[in-house]
């Protein structure tokens, strides 16, 4: 596909936006706190847009379509979880958070266990976010390479580069205003899509579900015994809360868009606001998906069981195609747009967080804002935006070989440090008698839980569901953890919360 002068157009309008916002906080960043925490003064809604444009990433918003029309409505089952979700997150892990006065999540570790758990937390976080990075711009740049033709080398240094200047210009600041630009855009391209269907086809989303149904795609199980029973409503819903509780509490990702608001009440605002984005968008897919169904079906002009299994073949690449081929000019453009936001808001928090992390790590030294910004925070984040363009590259090469689609790839791959890192910072909030020992002891039996069930396939013959990876891969250190400490107990142990 050649684009249109007129899309080139509307996509450099759009690098030149996210550079000029870069430019417009530089002058600003005058300390690590206003660097890596906006001066504590970033609006609530505005926190809460960041956090939702940074996790949702490229995988996400390609993978959603994309599972969809393979297998069904299974997996958005989850979205029920947010029920139980807001009420934890918002009165058990933020009010821990907005206690701590640095700009790492991790320092929390050190004061309630020891330096040496803050080390492991930190070093955790950078290698999983380094991956999840080079994961979003390979996702983000094979969608772009499949609908130009453009080469998927030149893709990831042309947006990685981008990301990386104004993300190192402006800051904190710059990351979650330009999150929100993004933010909006993402919103825009998901409306876009099934209203151009609806009005293409002349038919609406409840001819849409109809044609679903008939396909019997709209049937999930509620439970089952069997492991490895791909998707059920409750191993979904406990998939989704556990992933909520541990990103929201130890990720520094989320959590430093928590602790960059003026307020306890503002940053809970903010993950209410995150959480309602979520459910939308998620739906908002859902329906592209089956108005893609809908679209593709009423083109083949095959039997509907036919055209299953040629469409289940090539899912994921279905969204992006659409907007290639389907879309008139300018549409397309805004689509392009869309895609490249999602991945680039999540590499821009990335690679500031992982600097924020990073910069912190050492000896004890005076409160953020009385330390001068200096050269580091910048090397630091050119650094992980740099590395994380080399594993995009890795992976490229990888995915060649291997025809994972795109939601296992990233439950199987991305969420592998999920568990032991959210159950590592749980620990402390949630048992008092827990020590260091305990803890280290639960979070590598939770790694090696992890580690087994997402490569269960080589390793035992047969694959248990992605669902159960983050589930029991937390309770295992939860549980391993408490009862070490209750058999060993430390005279030491700090109950510092």
């Amino acid at each position: 596909m050649l684009l249109h002068p007129f899309d080139i157009f509307v996509l450099v309008a759009y690098f030149v936006s996210l550079f000029a916002i870069g430019l417009f906080f530089a002058k600003k960043q005058t300390s690590r706190e206003m660097y890596f925490l906006g001066g504590r003064r970033i609006p609530w809604f505005i926190a809460g847009a960041s956090v939702f444009a940074s996790l949702l990433s490229t995988i996400s918003y390609l993978a959603i379509p994309g599972e969809m029309l393979r297998y069904g409505v299974g997996l958005f089952t989850h979205l029920f979880a947010f029920v139980l979700v807001i009420p934890v997150v918002n009165y058990l892990i933020i009010p821990t958070l907005m206690s701590l006065p640095d700009t790492s999540v991790y320092d929390y570790l050190e004061r309630r266990f020891s330096p040496s758990t803050r080390m492991l937390g930190a070093a955790v976080f950078v290698v999983m976010r380094l991956i999840w990075m080079g994961l979003i711009l390979y996702t983000g740049c094979l969608a772009i390479s499949q609908m130009t033709g453009w080469s998927m080398v030149t893709l990831v240094l042309l947006m990685g580069c981008v990301t990386i200047l104004y993300t190192t210009l402006g800051g904190m600041s710059a990351v979650v205003w330009t999150d929100f630009m993004q933010f909006i855009v993402l919103f825009g391209g998901a409306i876009l899509i099934p209203v151009y269907i609806a009005w293409s086809t002349g038919a609406g989303p409840t001819e849409w579900l109809a044609l679903f149904s008939r396909a019997e795609r709209t049937h999930v199980p509620l439970f089952s015994f069997d492991p490895t029973e791909r998707i059920t409503v409750v191993g979904a819903m406990i998939s989704l809360f556990v992933w909520n509780v541990c990103t929201h509490s130890a990720d520094q990702v989320a959590a430093q868009r928590y602790m960059s608001t003026a307020s306890l009440t503002d940053a809970r605002r903010s993950f209410v606001v995150f959480s309602i984005a979520n459910v939308v968008l998620t739906l908002l897919l859902m329906l592209c998906a089956v108005g893609l169904f809908y679209f593709e079906y009423q083109q083949s002009e095959v039997p509907i069981d036919e055209f299953q299994r040629n469409i289940a073949q090539h899912a994921d690449k279905v969204f992006p195609t659409f907007i290639a081929a389907q879309l008139p000019t300018g549409l397309s453009g805004l689509l392009l747009a869309a895609i490249l936001a999602a991945a680039m808001s999540s590499l821009s928090s990335g690679t500031n967080s992982i600097a924020a992390v990073l910069s912190s790590v050492g000896p004890s030294s005076p409160s953020p804002n009385n330390r001068k910004l200096g050269g580091r925070p910048f090397i630091l984040t050119s650094v992980a935006g740099c590395i994380g363009m080399g594993i995009a590259i890795i992976i490229n090469y990888f995915m060649q070989v291997h025809n994972w689609g795109l939601v296992t790839l990233m439950e199987r791959i991305n969420h592998l440090f999920v568990a032991p890192l959210g159950a590592l910072m749980l620990c402390g909030i949630l048992f008092r008698h827990v020590n260091t020992i305990a803890t280290l002891l639960g979070f590598f039996c939770s790694l090696a839980v992890s580690l087994m069930i997402s490569f269960s396939g080589p390793l035992f013959d047969y694959e248990i569901s992605f669902m159960w990876i983050m589930p029991v891969a937390f309770a295992s250190s939860l549980m391993v953890s408490s009862v070490v400490a209750f058999l060993f107990p430390s005279s030491k142990n700090s109950t510092s919360r």
